[in-house]
Order: structure tokens, then C-alpha cells, then sequence
């Protein structure tokens, strides 16, 4: 075998990293759904702002957890796909948070 044959090695920090981030960005995407649940409860009563901010986290979460995974089996460097999908969470979510004010 030459070396441009023989498969690429998994990093074991990246899917250690990889793993908790989809763990992280899932977590923090179910904590902000049920935080943007109690503005429907509250004095808040903006529907717009409750989609983006309940469900839009819910949808990055579980797209960024997916491609992580793909991009694992594939052996690619994977970690970006659920930091990218946390972070823009977290920004629509407070993007949810400005309008139902």
C-alpha cells in the first residue's frame, strides 16, 4: 500500500469534541424551546417570536447533530457542524428574545 492509499485516522479529539457538541447544541436547544414556551405563558404574546425562538433551535440542533455524524462516518473533520448549529441557535434565539419584547 502506498501512502495515498491507506485510510485517514479519526481523530479521537474530534469526536470526543464532536460528540459533546451535539450533546451541548440538543441540550441548549430543549432548554431554549421550553424558555420560549413560557412566553406564551407570560405577558408575551408574540407568535413569530415564539416559532423562532422555540423551534428554529430545535430544527439547527438536530441538522448540525446530523451532519456531524455524517461528517464522522466520513471521516472528516466534524466538530464545526454542531458549533456552528449552537451558536446559531442561540443567536435566533435571542434575535426571538428582542421581538417578543
Amino acid at each position: 500500500m502506498t501512502g495515498a492509499d491507506a485510510p485517514a485516522e479519526r481523530s479521537t479529539g474530534d469526536l470526543v469534541a464532536t460528540l459533546l457538541l451535539i450533546g451541548f447544541s440538543i441540550g441548549g436547544a430543549v432548554v431554549l424551546f421550553f424558555v420560549s414556551l413560557l412566553w406564551a405563558i407570560g405577558t408575551y404574546d408574540n407568535t413569530l417570536a415564539i416559532v423562532l425562538g422555540g423551534y428554529l433551535p430545535l430544527a439547527f440542533a438536530v441538522i448540525g447533530g446530523v451532519a456531524g455524524i455524517v461528517a464522522l462516518s466520513r471521516k472528516r473533520t466534524a466538530f464545526w457542524y454542531p458549533l456552528i448549529a449552537l451558536v446559531l441557535s442561540i443567536v435566533v434565539w435571542l434575535i426571538a428574545a428582542a421581538i417578543a419584547r
